[in-house]
């Protein structure tokens, strides 16, 4: 008992003292029992014997007892011991495996904890209780819920839980707690107190995040890598392979692994390859090599291979680590390079140009062979590199050679000729061109220098001179016929009869065999007459040259006429030039015409305007009349733009009829038209634009499929003589502009106010360029609340535009003009970018709904930019709504069916809105993947509980009705009062949105009316 603690010992020797004790008093006590007579039958005895008797039977007794109690004390010291240790071990094993154990107390709601909990807490020293509230301050906001309701289900549902959650310790450092536990009843079956274990986890927290992120690391590594990463154990055998090679080859990974790679590569390098892999792996030396691949389609692409070995403590190899790079274009450009060498070395060597390389001081590098042998030098390296190149010339040429290296220094390619001594003795004429050879930073760094032997040429050139000079002295004694001869000859003498007629005038005259001996007005009648008389006879009596051009009637010909008299005579040289005047005919034709309608064009309708306003008069007004198509568009998306073409030419020869024959129709581009038309004022005007709409709008048969278009009229009346055509023009497109503004299909008398609106729209334009660079547009968010949870699920960005000057712009006003300049386009891809960064910080199922615009899909790359937003924001596709309208659609079915299955793939919604207010609706919910149709507030605001709201209410069912049959969620707009919640309801509706629920708020605003709609009472 020596290793008992001393305390333990001295209580062992009390309880031995007392069970003497014990004895002794019952000995003495019974001594004096029989000194009293107590017991008769001790009577006599003497009390000491009595006393010494009793002592030693009371020994007898208490010994054995007293062996038995020693025994078990020591026992029950070792077994303290032992608990002891045990206690012992367990508090470091608390304190090694951040452990403790906890238990609450249902009546009271206080938490009792371990000591080793305050440690790690991060006080030691503090309380060894704690309430509810005190816990829950210390937790993270996001993670109290789930505690709170996690020992909810513990204490009331009798659950065992398992939580994970964060908390901030005394100390100020958050750390995450894993904790399980479980509830104790009372006799009555009540609960009594939940009680379990805790375990500070934050550590291994940070080291699976730090592990995934290693994992992340080393996956986009081997991904993205264009090399291919590869391991083998000590013998070889592949035992990993990046995920390109099986992209590359088409192999199975079980059948690339260990030695089946090999069978991938070209059998002769396979054969080349193989022994040096297998010397590698004995003398566990790292290995380069380059092979070819056989690649899924069963072409061949070269490799580099490389590999080095890793070695454990001992030295000796525990696995090999390569990598596989794609050096095939490199090695075909290295291929191609040598052929390419191979080509300029056989023309270099085929040339009988002598052909030398030199630097920018002149000294020669290389000299082909030809040249090496013009100059019988057969050892270049020796002889002549390095030298001098203009030193192989005579002094003469020299200073011409130096101007020529400095022209071709700077850039430019230098040309001179000179003789030079040849080594035979004989002297040479040699064309020399001195060029730059570029190097890489685009400057000249070496001189390309091209000789080639013009002696022959040079005499050959001067006999060719000679004989030149002699032909032009022979040649000017006919010079006087041949070189004003054109096509046609005819030539008459001094009586003007006909002495002679060449071929070509044969051809182009009737009946000109006849003529010889005819006089001019019988041979050339057009002669006698004007203007062409004029010029004849000028030339005839004065003896000068005449020329001039017509149309000669007797010949049905344009001609073009040189006369030449001379002292013989007069003679006749023409050229036919009908296909160049007929050709000129329709260019000046074209020139004012448009080619597809044969309409005047712009430059003819300027023209008009302006004699119209020379003459315009109060009573008597300028009057245009400019047209727009509406809906041409959709007629070239979805028919084509022949049919467009030919919807055009149909709709000039309509416009053609309505029209006076002293109007000007005029096609000013696209599918734009204006009519100068001679009206005496508006009023006759007005009616001629309600004639051309009604005309206009009328179908069309387009290759047997039927058309439709309607018009839209801008109408200018002015007797001002000071405005110009352009101004007129303008006036008559605002009025245009203003009459599609009010529904299209109609016609606007330009009025003062509307140039003042058109004014203001072109600064609001001007503004709207910069909003998003200004950081003047904004996101607002409206909740969309789900009918069956009345939780918000989701919110609909709306785009804000707050102007410093104007205030807040509604959108109905800038969204359109937006999509008219093309900066929806921009605008769109802001509003989607921000849209998806605000949502990713909200809780987790919570959706954000985004518009499209039409332009967006036409122009906008929609599927790369939803994909570059949630890429860059993080945000789930599934989070994601896009909300389109039936304009989408319109044009192009095919393309948008295709972009809105791709985006479906991201796993985004797709919804359209607005739905019910187009004409064909019913049909795109057919043809197109939607998920969700909203139900316009149009429909959603006449609805009640009252029966004047029974039409409303059908249209609404049957939307209901349909969605539901197709699998879709319905949404219902511009909700404002509670009996249209209850009506929609009631009709199965899955969610609702509008200002009831509440107004549009900030990206800040999200969360708290998430958390108060969340805890609202049931609308």
């Amino acid at each position: 008992m020596s290793d008992m603690p001393r305390s333990r010992q001295t209580i062992s020797k009390f309880q031995i003292i007392a069970v003497f004790a014990l004895a002794l008093g019952g000995a003495v006590a019974l001594a004096c029992l029989v000194g009293t007579g107590t017991f008769p039958l001790l009577a006599g005895i003497p009390a000491r014997s009595v006393v010494a008797a009793v002592a030693a039977t009371a020994f007898l007794v208490a010994l054995p007892i007293v062996f038995m109690l020693t025994f078990l004390i020591a026992r029950f010291a070792g077994r303290q011991r032992n608990l002891a240790a045990r206690e012992e071990l367990f508090v470091t094993a608390q304190q090694i495996g951040k452990f403790g154990y906890w238990h609450y107390d249902v009546k009271t709601s206080k938490f009792t904890l371990s000591d080793n909990v305050h440690d790690l807490l991060g006080d030691p020293n503090c309380t060894l209780q704690m309430d509810l509230p005190r816990l829950l301050e210390m937790t993270d906001p996001d993670d109290r819920d789930m505690l709170s309701q996690a020992l909810h289900r513990i204490v009331v549902e009798g659950s065992r839980e398992e939580i994970e959650y964060r908390l901030t310790g005394l100390d100020g450092v958050q750390k995450t707690f894993w904790v399980d536990g479980k509830r104790m009843l009372d006799r009555a079956g009540n609960p009594l107190r939940a009680y379990g274990a805790c375990r500070d986890i934050t550590d291994q927290k940070k080291i699976e995040a730090a592990l995934r992120e290693s994992e992340a690391h080393y996956r986009y590594a081997v991904e993205l890598n264009a090399q291919i990463p590869w391991t083998a154990d000590a013998e070889g055998n592949v035992e990993e392979l990046g995920p390109r090679w099986f992209w590359y080859t088409g192999m199975k990974r079980e059948d690339a692994l260990g030695t089946g790679w090999a069978s991938a590569l070209h059998p002769e390098d396979l054969e080349l390859n193989l022994p040096l892999w297998s010397e590698a792996l004995r003398s566990g030396e790292p290995i380069d090599v380059e092979y070819r691949l056989r690649q899924t389609g069963g072409s061949w692409r070269w490799f580099r291979a490389r590999a080095a070995p890793r070695r454990n403590d001992q030295g000796s190899i525990v696995r090999w680590y390569g990598t596989l790079e794609d050096i095939h274009d490199r090695k075909m450009a290295n291929v191609a390079l040598r052929e390419s060498e191979a080509f300029a070395r056989s023309i270099l060597e085929s040339t009988p140009d002598c052909v030398r390389v030199v630097d920018l001081d002149g000294h020669v590098q290389f000299m082909n062979g030809p040249g090496m042998r013009e100059m019988k030098i057969d050892d270049f390296e020796s002889r002549l590199k390095g030298q001098v190149w203009a030193s192989l010339w005579p002094a003469d040429a020299r200073e011409t050679i130096e101007c020529a290296v400095d022209a071709a220094r700077q850039g430019r390619t230098a040309h001179f000729s000179h003789f030079c001594p040849t080594a035979k003795g004989t002297a040479k004429w040699w064309n020399v061109s001195v060029s730059p050879i570029f190097g890489p930073n685009g400057e000249p760094d070496k001189l390309l220098v091209i000789s080639r032997d013009m002696t022959t040429a040079k005499r050959t050139q001067d006999a060719l001179e000679r004989a030149k000079r002699a032909a032009e002295q022979s040649a000017q004694r006919l010079e006087n016929v041949l070189s004003s001869t054109t096509d046609g000859v005819i030539t008459f003498d001094r009586q003007l009869r006909v002495v002679y007629l060449n071929r070509s005038a044969l051809e182009v005259v009737p009946g000109a065999r006849g003529l010889i001996g005819k006089l001019y007005h019988e041979a050339v009648p057009e002669l006698v007459s004007p203007p062409f008389e004029e010029y004849f006879h000028r030339a005839f009596s004065q003896g000068v040259p005449e020329h001039f051009e017509g149309y000669f009637a007797a010949y049905d010909r344009w001609l073009k006429v040189h006369v030449y008299p001379s002292p013989d005579g007069i003679s006749l040289f023409f050229k036919d030039v009908s296909e160049r005047q007929r050709a000129q005919e329709q260019l000046l034709y074209l020139a004012h015409h448009d080619t597809l309608t044969g309409l005047a064009n712009r430059a003819i309708l300027y023209d008009v305007l302006e004699k119209s306003l020379v003459t315009a008069l109060p009573e008597k007004p300028t009057v245009l009349l400019f047209l727009d198509l509406d809906e041409f568009k959709a007629v070239n998306d979805t028919l084509g733009h022949c049919a467009g073409d030919r919807l055009l030419v149909e709709v000039s020869g309509r416009l053609k009829s309505c029209v006076r024959t002293s109007d000007v129709v005029a096609r000013f581009g696209g599918d734009e038209f204006a009519v100068v038309a001679d009206v005496d004022s508006p009023d006759e005007a007005a009616r001629l634009a309600e004639r051309i709409i009604d005309v206009l709008q009328e179908p069309y048969e387009l290759d047997g499929r039927p058309g439709a278009v309607g018009v839209s009229i801008g109408i200018v009346s002015t007797s001002d003589p000071n405005v110009t055509a352009g101004e007129v023009l303008r006036d008559a497109d605002i009025a245009l502009y203003q009459a599609k503004a009010n529904g299209r299909g109609t016609y606007r008398i330009f009025e003062t106010a509307m140039g003042q609106s058109f004014r203001e729209r072109e600064a609001l334009k001007q503004d709207l360029r910069g909003a998003v660079a200004r950081g003047e547009l904004h996101l607002v968010y409206q909740p969309l609340l789900d009918l069956a949870t009345n939780r918000v699920n989701g919110f609909e960005a709306l785009l804000r535009w707050h102007h410093p000057t104007r205030g807040l712009v509604p959108p109905v006003f800038f969204i359109p003009v937006a999509e008219e300049m093309g900066l929806i386009v921009e605008i769109g891809a802001w509003a989607l970018d921000r849209a998806c960064h605000d949502a990713a910080t909200w809780p987790e199922g919570i959706t954000v709904a985004v518009n499209l615009s039409s332009v967006q899909f036409r122009t906008g790359n929609v599927l790369q930019t939803v994909a570059h937003s949630l890429l860059q924001s993080g945000l789930s596709g599934k989070r994601l709504q896009l909300e389109i309208t039936e304009s989408v659609l319109l044009a192009d079915s095919a393309a948008n069916l295709e972009l809105l299955h791709a985006l479906r793939t991201l796993g985004i919604t797709i919804s359209m809105d607005d739905f019910g207010t187009g004409y064909s609706s019913l049909s795109y919910l057919r043809s197109y993947p939607f998920d969700k149709i909203k139900i316009d507030r149009s429909f959603v605001s006449d609805l009640s509980m009252n029966e004047a709201s029974a039409g409303p209410k059908a249209i609404v069912r049957a939307i209901i009705g349909l969605a539901q049959s197709l699998g879709m969620t319905i949404t219902a707009e511009g909700v404002e009062t509670a009996s249209q919640i209850s009506v929609l309801r009631s009709m199965g509706c899955n969610e609702v949105q509008g200002f009831l629920i509440s107004k549009p708020v900030g990206a800040e605003g999200v969360a708290e009316t998430i958390s108060r709609l969340n805890n609202a009472s049931v609308l």
